[in-house]
């Protein structure tokens, strides 16, 4: 049985540093990160001395290797997300991804059979399903608190056009891989099954990356969602969830403090205050993506009743379609 998890962090960009603070706020008995490693040495030494880490490598070969390592959070570019996870996987470490954990469908589908066959856990950082928030909302739509739900409708729209990652199509980033799975993970979390239709339009810069996106799904029973992020214009990063005994408005969905089911009904909780700044906004709630990893290990779990590898898939497949059909892709893969 776990009783430490002991951590490696591939990456040293910024979501590296706001996971590693994340980290220091819960218990030292449950976690400890050994090692960092980045394409930069000198990079993974600064991260490394910072967050106090014993050891920086160079590459991921080196981190792979490191036999004191029980699971890798991988926080690389999103094109590196399906290589250093392979690398890990095979090396015998469970892994954390950050969101997308593949490119496409076909490479989220690798990584989840992979884990399978190694009998790893792997999970992938959509760090929105762990919150409080989430579980609060579950169990008042299972009670029947809004009724049946007939329409879910998200916004999501920042500024980030000039990020290098969204200026380059080879770097992986775009509206839907960035900010439109968030928005299909809320609609799948409280749908469940898979939409029937899906029609999606919106812009690509000059590089051919995904600037915006407006997308419309259908389910079954006389259900429907609608989606739109951009990375042009901040929006009102709002989602509402519409059934036949109300609505809820969850603002900053994909990192949720507060929900307020009716005037009078209002939940909110602290995120824990960490020893260094953070670079995002509520990243302080990456402790509970780490905590659900140390919870469903220790329990002999392969993956989280949370966020599935089959839901991880279909996401997948859900984001190729919307990337498809707005030209990024020449196919659904």
């Amino acid at each position: 049985m776990v009783r430490q998890l002991r951590w490696g962090i591939a990456g040293v960009g910024m979501i590296a540093h706001d996971f590693l603070t994340a980290l220091g706020t819960l218990p030292d008995d449950q976690h400890r990160v050994v090692a960092i490693a980045g394409k930069e040495l000198d990079r993974a030494h600064r991260l490394a001395t910072l967050h106090k880490i014993a050891t920086a490598y160079e590459g991921y070969d080196a981190l792979a290797r490191d036999d004191s390592i029980d699971i890798v959070f991988v926080s690389v570019l999103n094109l590196q997300h399906y290589e250093v996870s392979t690398l890990m996987l095979e090396s015998g470490k469970h892994v954390l991804c950050e969101k997308p954990m593949g490119m496409t469908h076909k490479q989220t589908k690798a990584l989840a059979t992979l884990a399978r066959e190694k009998k790893l856990f792997l999970l992938e950082g959509m760090w929105s399903r762990f919150f409080p928030a989430y579980s609060a909302l579950e169990e008042h739509v299972a009670s029947g608190g809004l009724g049946d739900i007939y329409h879910v409708s998200t916004q999501f729209g920042v500024q980030i056009n000039d990020i290098e990652r969204n200026l380059m199509k080879d770097l992986g980033g775009g509206a839907v891989l960035d900010l439109g799975i968030y928005m299909l993970q809320l609609v799948q979390f409280i749908y469940k099954d898979a939409p029937t239709d899906l029609v999606c339009t919106g812009h690509l810069n000059k590089t051919g990356v995904d600037e915006s996106i407006s997308c419309a799904l259908k389910y079954k029973d006389g259900r429907t969602a609608t989606l739109s992020a951009h990375t042009r214009a901040t929006m009102t990063n709002k989602a509402e969830i519409t059934g036949t005994k109300g609505s809820v408005t969850l603002e900053f969905f994909w990192c949720p403090t507060t929900l307020r089911l009716s005037a009078a009904n209002i939940t909110e909780w602290t995120l824990p205050k960490g020893q260094f700044n953070f670079h995002f906004h509520n990243s302080a709630g990456l402790s509970y993506e780490i905590q659900e990893c140390y919870d469903c290990i220790t329990k002999g779990l392969l993956e989280s009743p949370k966020l599935t590898l089959q839901e991880s898939i279909l996401l997948a497949k859900l984001s190729d379609t919307m990337r498809a059909q707005i030209g990024v892709l020449e196919s659904e893969l």
